[in-house]
């Protein structure tokens, strides 16, 4: 918590009760502060005697009505409750304004003492007129608070308020400011610089309320507390007149006051005073807006007349100089023009003279050039004569020769012929003579051959008619195992379906002996079974399978085996001579001699098989 330990004013105040520069000293009057913290003065100051003591708990002050009682308080206020609205007393928004003079630039300075510690802090407002002229206009009065912490380098005393401030005052209670004072920018360029070199001053500055009140809430110091006391000094009477409520409505205007925050409706209050204020001038805002509409109207007009008529003004300035200028050129033209055509009717005579004298001279020309085309044709006629008499003679020449040379090659080509027919005969002849024998061995050879190739095929006759009734008995006999092979297999299929319902019924039977069995209607001592029906049917399915499969085997083998006879037979017959078809035919005889000699065998194996099946089957 702190106290107000001193106030310092420079330069503010109206006209009667003005504080030029004041200091009101409040300090160690009070009861020690008992837990003072460490300070460092300044150099050459006087050592503290004893602790700090706190500043006096109250005081009086004496001044005669008019003398600047109530105006100390409101600039106290105006330091810790910025804004017009929170002026001690009700009084009006602009009663601050009229604390300060055109080339003012007023200072409120308040120094606060921790109750505790003994720290101070000071707290201060800076106003003036914006380019130094008094003004209703509320925009122009500018205001700025600050707080620092003062120290080596700065402090109450020396504050920057003039251009040559002391640091150290040059006595107690006199003032150091001197020379010109300082505008606000110079003071806040001042203060900062001093901020900058000594960090321990912690500087500060603000130029809007809000951010003002939450400085001074950071640094300590309510601003409610100050509310309170200007709701208590609102009529400079006592504090009681506060709470001296004379109905529920006023009690309420007081709590509602004392809870809620007024910076709320500052902002509404301030749009209520202006627009207030617009609604009382707004016959004077109407006439003056008609006027100000009527005369932009007509000065509207005047300014399109008037830029019609210098438009007008330039074409026509325009449309002069450019007929000025044409007239000059015309005339120009008209001179050139002049002189060119004298120029062409000289030129024109000389031309006609010169087409007359060309005229004459290109008939002369042309008789000349005449005679000479006519001797010319007569030279040329008697040259082609001459020349024409030499190309026949030539003519004459070539086809003589040429005729003589087409009779010599032809001469050439029929002794060259007769010289070649005259070797191939002689050639032929000595062939003939030494490929006698050859032919006569030849003729003799075909007809063997032709003789032998007639025997074979009479002979291959005889045996393909011999195989083919033979392969005609075996088809019939095969068709005929095949039939009997397709009733076997019926009677078997037929057999395996009656083995199946046998042996569904055997268990039947046998499902319905275990019930009779279980029901105590059959005995259970052992009974032979019959077993041969069984044996007897798989000894004839053996059987049965046995000679299709023979008959298959034998039928096939036989086939191809006459297939492959007739073939090689054909093929060795017409593409080899007689000896290599008599050794194929002895390897197919060798050959059928083996095969027939295994497949006796393999029947006389078969056939005790099928026997010891049979008997087998008959027992």
């Amino acid at each position: 918590m702190y106290e107000l330990s001193r106030v310092r004013l420079y330069s503010i105040g109206p006209a009667g009760a003005r504080y030029a520069d004041t200091v009101l000293d409040l300090r160690a009057v009070g009861a020690p502060v008992p837990e003072p913290a460490p300070t460092q003065t300044e150099f050459f100051a006087d050592e503290p005697s004893g602790p700090p003591r706190r500043p006096a708990p109250a005081g009086v002050l004496f001044l005669e009505n008019g003398g600047g009682k109530s105006v100390l308080l409101k600039l106290i206020f105006s330091v810790m409750l910025p804004g017009h609205r929170n002026t001690l007393g009700g009084a009006s928004s602009g009663v601050l304004r009229k604390f300060l003079l055109a080339e003012d630039c007023g200072h409120v300075a308040l120094e606060w003492q921790h109750t505790r510690t003994g720290e101070c802090v000071v707290v201060g407002k800076v106003s003036e007129w914006r380019g130094r002229q008094v003004s209703h206009d509320p925009r122009k009065f500018a205001e700025a608070w600050y707080s620092f912490r003062p120290g080596p380098g700065l402090s109450l005393d020396s504050l920057p308020v003039a251009e040559s401030s002391a640091v150290r005052p040059i006595a107690e209670g006199i003032s150091a400011a001197r020379g010109r004072r300082r505008t606000m920018k110079g003071f806040r360029d001042a203060l900062a610089d001093a901020g900058k070199f000594y960090t321990h001053l912690d500087v500060h500055w603000e130029e809007t309320h809000e951010r003002w009140t939450e400085h001074l809430g950071e640094l300590g110091l309510d601003p409610e507390l100050f509310r309170y006391q200007r709701e208590m000094n609102a009529d400079e009477g006592e504090a009681a007149g506060l709470f001296a409520v004379k109905k529920d409505s006023d009690f309420t205007d007081l709590l509602l006051r004392a809870v809620t925050d007024t910076r709320d409706t500052d902002g509404l209050a301030d749009l209520v005073h202006n627009f207030g204020g617009k609604l009382g001038r707004r016959s004077e805002l109407l006439a003056e807006r008609d006027f100000t509409a009527g005369s932009v109207d007509l000065l509207g007009r005047i300014i399109d007349a008037t830029a019609h008529r210098e438009r007008a003004r330039d074409i026509h300035g325009a449309a002069a100089r450019r007929a000025r200028a044409l007239g000059r050129r015309l005339a120009a033209r008209a001179a050139a023009e002049r002189t060119r055509s004298a120029e062409l009717s000289a030129r024109l005579g000389a031309a006609a003279e010169t087409v007359t004298e060309a005229g004459t001279a290109r008939e002369r020309a042309a008789l000349v050039a005449a005679e000479l085309a006519y001797r010319h044709a007569s030279l040329a006629l008697a040259a082609g004569e001459k020349t024409a008499t030499a190309q026949r003679r030539e003519l004459t020449e070539a086809r003589t020769l040429h005729s003589a040379w087409q009779a010599a090659e032809t001469v050439l080509r029929a002794r060259a012929a007769a010289d070649r027919s005259a070797r191939v005969a002689a050639a032929i002849r000595e062939a003939e003579r030494d490929a006698a024998p050859a032919l006569a061995a030849r003729s003799a050879a075909a007809a063997d051959l032709v003789r032998a190739l007639q025997d074979a095929a009479e002979r291959a006759e005889d045996h393909a008619s011999e195989e083919e009734e033979r392969s005609a008995h075996l088809q019939s006999a095969g068709e005929s195992a095949h039939r009997d092979a397709t009733a076997a297999a019926t009677d078997a299929q037929r057999a395996r379906s009656d083995a199946g319902h046998l042996r569904q019924r055997l268990a039947e039977v046998e499902q319905e002996t275990e019930e009779a069995v279980r029901a105590g209607l059959v005995s259970t001592a052992p009974r032979p079974t019959r077993t041969r029906p069984a044996a007897s049917f798989r000894c004839e399915r053996r059987l049965v399978l046995g000679i299709v499969f023979f008959f298959l085997a034998f039928l096939f083998f036989v086939s191809f085996f006459i297939f492959l006879y007739f073939f090689f037979f054909f093929f060795f017959f017409f593409f080899f001579s007689y000896l290599s078809f008599l050794f194929l035919f002895l390897f197919f005889f060798f050959f059928f001699f083996f095969f027939f000699f295994f497949f006796f065998f393999f029947f006389i194996f078969f056939f005790f098989r099928v026997s010891s099946i049979f008997v087998g089957f008959l027992s």
